[in-house]
C-alpha cells in the first residue's frame, strides 16, 4: 500500500485504547517509530488485530495529539519481543490536526538524534563507582528513552559509569555512562553531563511513569 503522506522517523510514547471492544477495553503503551499527517508506525509489545480501531494519545513535542486510528498491518519485530503496527488516522479533530502539524514541523534536516528529548526537572542522586563515597546530589533537566541531561556538583570523566536515582513522581533508578561533561559550571555551581543509559532504551510503562503521579490506591 502506497503512503499518501510523508512519514518522519519520530519516537514518542503513546497510549492506546481499543475502541471496538466492550468495557473494560484493552489498553496499553508503546512508541511511534514514524509519524505523518495520515498515520504512524507503532511499536507495541502485544500484536493487535488488523482492522481494529484505536483511540491514540501521542505524547509528542511541542503538543500532545489525540486521534482515532485503524490498524492496517502488523509485523513481528526482533525475536517477537515487540510488534510493528501500521495505523491510519481515521478521525482527527481540527485542533489536534493543527497540533500534529506543529509536531511534524519540528523535524530538522540532518537531525540524527535517535530519541526525542522531553523536559523533566527533578532532583537526582548519582552514585559513582566508589561505593564508600556518598552519592552526588544534583538535578535532571531532560530525558529521552536512551539518555538524559543531568547537572552535578562535580565533573565526572567521560565513560564513567553511574547509578542515577531520579526523584520524580515515581522514583526510578537507572544505570548510565557519561558521554560528555561541560568545562564550566552554571550559576548554581553545577556541571552539565550528557549520559547514555547502559541497558538500552527505556520502554513505555517505565518511561511514562516518570511523568505520572503514582496511583494512591496502589499498595
Amino acid at each position: 500500500m502506497r503512503q499518501r503522506f510523508v512519514r518522519y522517523p519520530m519516537q514518542y510514547p503513546i497510549l492506546f485504547t481499543r475502541l471496538d471492544q466492550q468495557q473494560p477495553a484493552q489498553t496499553g503503551t508503546g512508541w511511534t517509530e514514524d509519524l505523518g499527517e495520515g498515520g504512524a508506525c507503532l511499536k507495541l509489545h502485544t500484536p493487535l488485530l488488523m482492522g481494529c480501531r484505536l483511540g491514540l494519545v501521542v505524547f509528542a513535542q511541542p503538543e500532545t495529539v489525540e486521534a482515532e486510528a485503524r490498524v492496517l498491518w502488523v509485523r513481528p519485530g526482533g525475536q517477537r519481543s515487540f510488534y510493528y503496527h501500521g495505523v491510519e488516522f481515521v478521525q482527527l479533530t481540527p485542533p489536534y490536526y493543527q497540533s500534529l502539524l506543529k509536531v511534524l514541523a519540528q523535524v530538522k534536516p540532518g537531525d540524527q538524534r535517535t530519541f526525542t528529548r522531553f523536559p523533566l526537572t527533578s532532583p537526582i542522586s548519582c552514585q559513582t563507582p566508589q561505593p564508600d563515597v556518598p552519592p552526588l546530589e544534583g538535578r535532571i533537566e531532560n530525558i529521552s528513552r536512551g539518555g538524559a541531561l543531568i547537572f552535578l556538583p562535580e565533573q565526572l570523566l567521560p565513560r564513567t559509569r553511574v547509578d542515577i536515582t531520579i526523584h520524580a513522581p515515581k522514583a526510578a533508578q537507572i544505570r548510565a555512562k557519561v558521554r560528555w561533561v561541560s568545562d564550566v559550571s552554571d550559576e548554581s555551581g553545577l556541571f552539565s553531563h550528557g549520559v547514555e543509559f547502559i541497558r538500552g532504551p527505556m520502554e513505555g510503562d517505565e518511561f511514562l511513569s516518570l511523568f505520572t503521579e503514582p496511583d494512591p490506591t496502589e499498595t
